[in-house]
Parts: C-alpha cells; sequence; structure tokens
C-alpha cells in the first residue's frame, strides 16, 4: 500500500482561521445558553458590571457578522501600515539602494547578521507595532540579498520583537499608558504611588540582552544558513549614487530629528507640546509623530530610491519608476487574505465576549488565591500568558487585569511596577503562541510572498516551527522575573522588586 502524503493532510492558515471562526462561534452559542457569565472591574471607578457570552447565532449576531465584517477589516490598522511598508522598500529594492547597501554584508558571519537583526528588533518596539510593518520587509531583503532565506529574517524579526516587547532599552509609551493603569489600581491600596517611567529599565536592558543572545543561539541552531536562490535581477552599483543618497537620506533624517526635540529654535512641530513625559509628546494619541512615522519613512524611501535609482541607471525614466512602485504586491494575496478572515475571526471572538470572560475567569480564580511568593508570581505570569494568549490586546488585557492583580500583588509585598514588568513579559510569551495575534498572520503572509521553495506553509505548522526557540526565550523571562525578586535587585531608578 502506497504511504500518504501528510503534506496532504495539512490545512492551509485560512482554512484553520474559518474552522477556528465557527469553532468559536459555536461555543459562544452554548456558552450562552448555559448562562455563563463573570464580572469586569472599571479600573478607574472600581464600578463592577456583569459580562455575559454572546450568541453569535441570534439576530443581533447574524447582523453584526454579514453587516460590519468589511468595515472590520477596513479598520484593522496593520492592513494600511503594511501597505505603506510595502511600497516604501518596494522602491528601494527596485533601485538598487537596498542591493548595494546590504550586498556589503555578504562576508559578515551569520551569527553576527542574526544578532544585530535581533538586537535591531528588540529596539524597533521603541515606535510599536511599526517595528512589524517596517522590518519584515526590510529584514526579508537584507537576507535575500547576502545569501540567506529571507523567510528566516522574516521569522528572527518576528521573535525578536514579540519577545523583546517586554524589555527594551529605552521606556516606551505603551509604558506610560501601562503604568498610569498600574498607579491609578495601586493608589487604592498604598493611598499615594506615582509610577515613574524609568523604573523597570534595569530589568528591561538585561532581559533585552537575554534574549538577543540567547536568541541569537538557538536561531542559528535551528534554521539553515543558506537557501536555494533563485534567478535575480543584476543591479548596477554607483558609488556616487550611493554618496549621493546617503546625503539626502542624512539631510532627511536630521531634519526629523530636529523636529522631535523639544526647545529648541522652530524645533518639536512633531511633538504634542500639551502631553507630559517625552514620550507621550512622541508616540500619544494627538502626536503628529505618531501618525506621520510612516509618512516620513515613505516619504524619504520614495525620494533616496528615486536618486539612486536615476543616477545609478537601475530607474532610466519616471514610467519605470511607477511601474516599480506597482511591484508592491507581488506575492502578497496572501497578507492581504489572512488579514480578511483574520478580521472575521478575531472580531466573532471578541463580539460573543468570549475571550474576555475567559480571561476574567482566570483572573478571579487569582484573586482569589491564598498564594505568595515565588509560587504567586508563577501563577501570574502563567496566568498573564493564557490570557493573552486568548486575546493578544496589550492595554485591554491590562485593563481586566490590573484591578484585581495590582492589589493582590501589593498586599504580597510585589511592587507595583514589578506587577506590570510581570504583566509585560508573560505579554511577550504569550504573543508568540497564539493565533489570534495579527502580526502572526501577517509573518505567514510575508513568509509566503518570500518562499521560492515551495514549502508547505500553516499556521500550527510555523508556530510548532518557532516553538523550540520561544520555550527556551519564555524559560528565559521566568528566570529573569523570579530571579530577580529572589535576589531583591531594584528593576530600575529608585525602584525594587519589592515593597
Amino acid at each position: 500500500m502506497a504511504k500518504r502524503n501528510k503534506s496532504k493532510m495539512n490545512f492551509g492558515p485560512i482554512t484553520i482561521m474559518i474552522c477556528i471562526g465557527i469553532g468559536i462561534a459555536i461555543l459562544s452559542f452554548l456558552l450562552n445558553k448555559l448562562g455563563t457569565q463573570s464580572y469586569i472591574t472599571d479600573p478607574d471607578t472600581f464600578e463592577t458590571t456583569i459580562i455575559t457570552v454572546k450568541n453569535i447565532f441570534s439576530r443581533e449576531g447574524i447582523r453584526f457578522l454579514f453587516g460590519e465584517s468589511i468595515s472590520n477589516f477596513r479598520a484593522l490598522e496593520p492592513l494600511a501600515v503594511i501597505v505603506v511598508s510595502l511600497i516604501a522598500v518596494t522602491i528601494l529594492e527596485v533601485s538598487g539602494l537596498l542591493n548595494s547597501l546590504f550586498g556589503s554584508l555578504k562576508n559578515v558571519k551569520p551569527n553576527v547578521v542574526t544578532f544585530f537583526v535581533l538586537l535591531l528588533s528588540v529596539f524597533s518596539t521603541v515606535i510599536g507595532d511599526y517595528s512589524y510593518a517596517i522590518l519584515f520587509p526590510f529584514v526579508a531583503l537584507l537576507y535575500k540579498n547576502i545569501g540567506r532565506d529571507p523567510k528566516m529574517g522574516v521569522i528572527t524579526a518576528f521573535i525578536g520583537i514579540t519577545m523583546g516587547y517586554g524589555g527594551g532599552f529605552l521606556y516606551t509609551y505603551q509604558d506610560v499608558v501601562l503604568g498610569k493603569m498600574a498607579e491609578n489600581a495601586a493608589i487604592d491600596v498604598l493611598g499615594n504611588y506615582l509610577f515613574e517611567p524609568w523604573s523597570m529599565i534595569f530589568i528591561e536592558v538585561v532581559a533585552a540582552l537575554a534574549i538577543t543572545i540567547l536568541g541569537t543561539i538557538l536561531i542559528e541552531k535551528k534554521f539553515p544558513k543558506k537557501y536555494k536562490r533563485l534567478e535575480e535581477k543584476e543591479y548596477i552599483h554607483s558609488p556616487k549614487a550611493l554618496a549621493v543618497t546617503m546625503g539626502v537620506f542624512t539631510f532627511f533624517l536630521t531634519l526629523v530629528i530636529y523636529a522631535i526635540i523639544p526647545g529648541l529654535p522652530l524645533s518639536g512641530w512633531l511633538l504634542d507640546s500639551g502631553a507630559g513625559t517625552y514620550m507621550e509628546k512622541l508616540f500619544g494619541v494627538n502626536a503628529p509623530f505618531r501618525e506621520g512615522i510612516l509618512v516620513i519613512f515613505l516619504g524619504i524611501a520614495l525620494i533616496c530610491g528615486y536618486i539612486y535609482g536615476k543616477i545609478s541607471r537601475n530607474i532610466k525614466s519616471s514610467k519605470e519608476y511607477n511601474k516599480a512602485i506597482s511591484l508592491t504586491f507581488q506575492n502578497t494575496g496572501f497578507i492581504f487574505a489572512g488579514l480578511f478572515f483574520f478580521s472575521v475571526m478575531i472580531n466573532i471572538l471578541e463580539w460573543t465576549n468570549l475571550s474576555d470572560l475567559l480571561s476574567l475567569k482566570l483572573i478571579n480564580f487569582v484573586g482569589q488565591t491564598q498564594m505568595s511568593g515565588i509560587f504567586l508570581i508563577l501563577l501570574v505570569l502563567l496566568v498573564g500568558t493564557v490570557v493573552t494568549i486568548i486575546n493578544p490586546t496589550t492595554v485591554h488585557n491590562f485593563t481586566l487585569l490590573c484591578p484585581t492583580l495590582i492589589p493582590l500583588l501589593i498586599r504580597a509585598n510585589i511592587s507595583p511596577s514589578f506587577s506590570l514588568m510581570m504583566f509585560k513579559a508573560a505579554d511577550s510569551i504569550g504573543k508568540c503562541f497564539t493565533p489570534f495575534y495579527v502580526f502572526f498572520i501577517v509573518m505567514i503572509g510575508f513568509l509566503y510572498k518570500y518562499d521560492t521553495q515551495d514549502e508547505d506553509i500553516t499556521l500550527f505548522g510555523t508556530m510548532r516551527k518557532i516553538m523550540p526557540i520561544t520555550l527556551w526565550l519564555a524559560l528565559v523571562w521566568f528566570i529573569i522575573i523570579i530571579g530577580w525578586n529572589l535576589l531583591g535587585f531594584r528593576i530600575g531608578m529608585g525602584v525594587a522588586s519589592t515593597l
């Protein structure tokens, strides 16, 4: 009897998302009929509200499913971000500029490249989710030009950004937002508490370096160094074009940097002058830089790409320039198709309240525990990770968690800043193990875009592929959090893990 080809048994990512969506719908029907409910506490007013599961098969559910699927897809933020990033990177590629820049790195040792990609990925978390959209295509082209598999580059960037979200070398705007929420929850117990943005910087830097170093070792061991290359276009290398382009790039970069420095003559026009901390001025809701960062990136890419392409003769006319931009969406079909089915799946999950209810059940369980010390820290890390897997929306999850967990951990002699650090670690881990994270789906889309070997790319297959690495990095996070608490080191400026 002939052996069955196992590859035919694998379901594609879109099929899996459809199946998960159907499973969520059926579960919403069952739990709605059982009358399953929980309660949620507002972190600002501390008012308690009952939350129940809504049935997607109800009249309201059907109206939502058919009436808002397209509008929810249009509102998916990564959609616009990826389009802008792809346009920018494509013109840089077609002009030959990236080939000229990255070509000189062919002789650099693979582990050095991996280390710096991971380091850049961790550092890029300061700009939030934009880091995925910018680094995925950039790193893929870097690997392509140095003779390594672009898919490996995309996976490396994903691991670095996602696992590195809890670490870093600067405090971020998200830290400020979460810190204010932790502050509100802590005041109810401590009476007087003020969150400082730099209060976690020591442990964040250590975590960032540990993830970068161990991640380099694991990735180099797991993934191959070479891949089967296809015939590619030969670009003209022009030192003159590169020198002029770098001069123009330096000018625009200097202009942008000046525009985000407060207090200088005519500076700060990309900042929200009414905000408090610098990160709020830079990335706050009303900050021009937050919405303009991708426009700036696109503008500089279009100008620098055109200049290099024109001088080097890689782009001979404006017609070729426009045609180059049209190549943006080559082999990107899955990114947009995947995001559409993802938006349907995730909106069913959110509309039915399933993710919130399951999260609250876990949170309320922790709130009633009598554990303390290391066992309590372990429990909070595990629950935080599971909550993120159920719904990887950072601010929303902390809104659910902080009214219960911050007071609980304060009573266990754990500082609010360390409690927030624990949540950030769990948030980083959980996002690597869930099909509900939008940038995991985007990563799979880029794997399809740069697949030159007709690999069988699946949703859970990709998760299994990176799991040996992410499990070890998750263990690193657990060791850092628990070790820091046991040793009693300061986690940041003037703040310890305990009160």
